[in-house]
């Protein structure tokens, strides 16, 4: 069994609570200057006009 079986047969309110939490996030769509604000830590570099992990 998962945990989501189990948690739907013990406690359904918490279920339903996650359920409609991960509804909520999974709409969210990040705009590219999101991303490029997400990316900007020093693990990120350029190399060949292409932006790729270094660590």
């Amino acid at each position: 069994m998962r945990v989501k079986d189990v948690l739907k047969e013990s406690d359904t309110k918490s279920y339903n609570k996650l359920m409609k939490m991960k509804d909520k996030n999974k709409n969210e769509k990040l705009s590219e200057s999101d991303i490029k604000d997400l990316m900007s830590h020093s693990s990120y570099k350029r190399h060949k006009g292409a932006i790729k992990q270094v660590k």
